[in-house]
C-alpha cells in the first residue's frame, strides 16, 4: 500500500517514486516473462522499427488467441495470461491494483493496458513529451488513469530512464502553460514510478551495452470504450 504522503505527494506532483516495490522474486517473474515476449517479437520483426519498443501480452501475437472475457474479467484475464506466466498477473492485479486503487479512489478501477518497453542496446530509439491521456479521444478522457513505469533494470539518464515534468499548478492538474522543466526519474531494479495520466514525461537513447526493459501496466477509474467497444482491457482490480 502506499503510504498517505506518498498519495499527497502524487496528487500534488503527479507522480511518486515507490523504491523497493518489487521484490526480488517479482522483478524476476516480469523478466522472464519480458524475455519469452520480446524473443517471440524478435522473430517477428526489429523491437524497435516493428514494434516501436512497446511489447503488449496481449498484443504481440504470443498467444493464438485471446477471449472477450479475458479483457473484462478476473478469472479468464488470469487464466489466459496464465498460458505466458501466472506469476505476474497476479501481481498486476492485486499489489498494483490496489495502490491503483487508493490513487484513483472508486471501487470500480480496471486495469485498461499492460507493456513491456523495450529499448535494446546502443539504441537511438527515445519517446518525446507527451501525456498518457492524449492517446484516447476527448469524449474518452472522463475516466482518469494511472500509469506505473516499473525498471526490471537499474535505470539513469544514459540507458534512457524516464524525465517528468510535475504539475505546476496541483489546482489545474497537466495544464501546462511553459515548456519542460525535466527531472530524470533514477531508480534500481523494482521500483515504481506512479505516474497520473495528464502528467507530461519523456525517455532518451538507450546509450548502454544493455537491454533496458520496464513493466508498465495502467489503470483507469472506469471502463474506457468507443462506438466499437472497448479500447483495450476493463479487468476489475476488486473481486468479479
Amino acid at each position: 500500500m502506499l503510504t498517505v504522503a506518498q498519495v499527497d505527494a502524487f496528487h500534488t506532483r503527479g507522480y511518486v517514486v515507490v523504491r523497493g516495490f518489487l521484490s526480488e522474486s517479482e522483478i524476476a517473474s516480469y523478466t522472464e516473462e519480458a524475455e519469452t515476449l520480446v524473443n517471440h517479437c524478435y522473430e517477428l520483426g526489429d523491437i524497435v522499427s516493428k514494434w516501436g519498443c512497446v511489447v503488449e501480452p496481449f498484443g504481440c501475437g504470443y498467444l493464438d488467441s485471446i477471449p472477450h472475457l479475458a479483457r473484462t474479467t478476473q478469472r479468464s484475464y488470469l487464466a489466459t495470461r496464465a498460458q505466458i506466466t501466472s506469476a505476474p498477473a497476479l501481481c498486476t492485479l492485486s499489489k498494483y491494483g490496489m495502490c491503483a486503487r487508493q490513487l484513483l479512489e472508486p471501487s470500480s478501477v480496471v486495469l485498461l493496458n499492460e507493456q513491456y518497453v523495450v529499448k535494446p542496446p546502443r539504441s537511438k530509439a527515445a519517446f518525446d513529451w507527451h501525456q498518457d491521456v492524449l492517446y484516447f479521444k476527448e469524449e474518452q478522457r472522463e475516466h482518469r488513469i494511472v500509469s506505473v513505469w516499473t525498471p526490471l533494470c537499474d535505470v539513469r539518464e544514459e540507458n534512457g530512464t524516464v524525465l517528468v515534468d510535475p504539475f505546476p499548478d496541483s489546482l489545474r492538474p497537466g495544464v501546462y502553460p511553459r515548456e519542460p522543466e525535466p527531472i530524470a526519474v533514477e531508480m534500481d531494479a523494482g521500483c515504481a514510478l506512479f505516474m497520473d495520466g495528464r502528467l507530461r514525461h519523456c525517455s532518451g537513447a538507450n546509450t548502454s551495452r544493455e537491454f533496458r526493459t520496464a513493466y508498465m501496466p495502467q489503470f483507469s477509474s472506469g471502463q474506457i470504450s468507443d462506438d466499437n467497444g472497448l479500447t483495450a482491457l476493463a479487468v476489475p482490480v476488486n473481486s468479479d
